[in-house]
């Protein structure tokens, strides 16, 4: 008995063993091949990483190991190549690609210096790669490429206006990304993106839908969750600052005006000019439309073939076997299809509180759709498809009021203003 459960065990353990030989195979050959297909598209860095890791779990692997050296190979002499190629550039920014490049050589040096010891299995021979430390000219590089952002900023900074100080500020703020503190291009970052911040009110828009507030203050709930959005996001309001919306009915409060007056380009203009803003932006919801529930249904019939009994007979050497009896069963099915669905349409204008002109103008829609299908079946259960038996577990679902339909077009329609604003403030 002994004897016998130790055999079992060395035939389970000898299983156990070449089902992971079998895995770890499967796995740094599936990286070669895939190696294979990067090389073959010219995309040799790809094929160094996936060499390299195919190459850990297998140092022995023949076919890794001669395409690790020919790809290493290539990797190396494309990489030197662009490098020659930027280096006689005349491009300002030509350095923000040479950093691309020492870096790029920099990871695939790492990923070949992380490899075992790898000799070839037939000659012995030590498969050895030319490690070179790229260290000191990809910090050259970073050096010389946050030297000519610093210097365009340098550049635009000299300008008043608020459009080319956002630039110098941007410029700033890139040479920081190559080399953090580099000279004083922090304070003058600071300095540069005050000076190019665009000041907006977002006045609360009109309804002219008409329907008299009968699906509550959606032109109110569209303009705070659009400000409310944009200034959640830092990288918004980098450049863009929105008035509050205290401030606002605080000017308004104090020059007296009514809501009449809100959606009047002259009184919002006015208004803009006490706040100290830029620009202003006015809306105006024209139509709310909302379609009803509407609940339709189609009548079909699903036939399947399937085992209806078994029976017994002898085969050509007498044996007695069994085998299935088919036929045909249908189901009568019942689906139905409810949908319902809002819109809210209207438009804005961006003005220059300065100058009052009409920076931009354009019109602005939301909407929200519903739709359901469940079914209701008659007959054999087993002559439905597979989706007509989802939909008839699923069962009846409820559609949102108008209230909840009408609320998610508004929903929608702020988050298309949002994109929008964050766009233009960029």
């Amino acid at each position: 008995m002994i004897i016998k459960r130790g055999l079992k065990r060395l035939v389970v353990v000898g299983v156990l063993l070449n089902l992971m030989a079998c895995t770890f195979f499967s796995e740094y050959a599936k990286l070669e091949r895939s190696a294979r297909d990067s090389y073959e598209r010219a995309d040799y860095d790809t094929a160094v990483f996936m060499l390299s890791r195919s190459l850990q779990l297998n140092q022995d692997y023949l076919e890794s190991q001669i395409l690790m050296a020919d790809a290493f190979l290539m990797a190396n002499r494309t990489h030197a190549d662009r490098i020659k190629k930027i280096k006689s550039g005349s491009n300002v920014f030509k350095y923000d690609k040479l950093v691309n490049e020492y870096q790029s050589l920099i990871n695939i040096h790492d990923a070949v210096k992380v490899l075992p010891p790898i000799r070839q299995p037939k000659t012995s021979v030590l498969l050895e790669f030319k490690i070179i430390n790229y260290a000191a000219d990809l910090t050259k590089a970073q050096e010389m490429a946050a030297e000519s952002h610093y210097q365009a900023g340098e550049k635009l900074a000299k300008s008043k206006t608020m459009s080319d100080q956002k630039a110098a500020a941007k410029e700033y703020k890139k040479a920081l990304r190559f080399v953090s503190n580099f000279k004083d291009a922090e304070s003058r970052y600071s300095a540069s993106r005050a000076a190019g911040v665009k000041r907006i009110a977002v006045f609360p828009f009109e309804d002219l839908s008409g329907k008299r507030k009968r699906y509550g203050a959606v032109e109110e709930f569209v303009v705070d969750q659009m400000v409310s959005s944009v200034m959640k996001d830092r990288s918004a309001t980098e450049f863009l600052e929105l008035v509050s919306r205290d401030q606002l009915d605080r000017v308004i409060a104090e020059q007296k005006l009514g809501l009449s007056g809100l959606v009047n380009d002259e009184s919002a203009v006015e208004v803009g000019e006490i706040l100290g803003v830029h620009e202003t932006i006015t809306g105006k919801i024209t139509q709310i439309i909302y379609t009803p529930v509407q609940t339709v249904h189609r009548d079909f019939k699903q036939t399947r073939s399937v085992v209806v009994k078994t029976e017994k007979y002898k085969d050509k050497e007498g044996k007695t076997k069994t085998r299935n009896i088919y036929g045909d069963v249908h189901a009568y099915v019942r689906e139905y299809t409810r949908t319902t669905k809002a819109v809210i349409k209207g438009s804005y204008k961006i003005v220059d509180v300065k100058t009052t002109k009409l920076v931009r103008s354009e019109s602005f829609k939301g909407n929200s759709d519903f739709s359901t299908s469940w079914v209701t079946f008659s007959g054999d259960e087993r002559a439905l498809s597979s989706s007509t038996r989802r939909l008839a577990r699923k069962g009846e679902s409820v559609a949102p009021v108008a209230e909840e339909m009408v609320s998610q077009a508004a929903t929608d329609l702020a988050n298309s203003l949002t994109a929008t604003l964050k766009i233009y403030a960029r």
